[in-house]
């Protein structure tokens, strides 16, 4: 582990780069600003996402692995936009119905 220091503009020097500040936030690190967050993340271990956040590539690319929306029931149908449910609405479904007191009776004599 390397120790770094400050040269005399009071910056870091590091791998022929300046860097104001040696830990920062995400943002700090995506811009140039810090070499590495609190964590350890250097600026190549970062990414934006979607929505503009900066979040972990390895991270952000082990959640798409996992295909919660898949798992959970959701999928893509032609025509439509985004994920949507899959499978028979409970509607359509069918089963048992409740036997009214008169059904039951005569179903069960006593």
């Amino acid at each position: 582990m390397t120790r770094y220091k400050k040269n005399s503009s009071g910056h870091y020097l590091i791998h022929g780069h300046k860097y104001e500040m040696l830990e920062g936030s995400r943002a700090q690190v995506v811009h140039g600003t810090a070499y590495k967050t609190s964590g350890g993340l250097k600026k190549h271990e970062l990414m934006m996402n979607k929505n503009g956040r900066v979040v972990s590539r390895k991270k952000h690319m082990t959640a798409k692995k996992e295909k919660r929306l898949i798992k959970a029931g959701y999928g893509t149908k032609k025509g439509k936009f985004g994920y949507v449910k899959i499978g028979k609405s409970r509607k359509h479904r069918g089963g048992s119905h409740k036997l009214s007191p008169a059904d039951l009776a005569e179903a069960y004599p006593q």
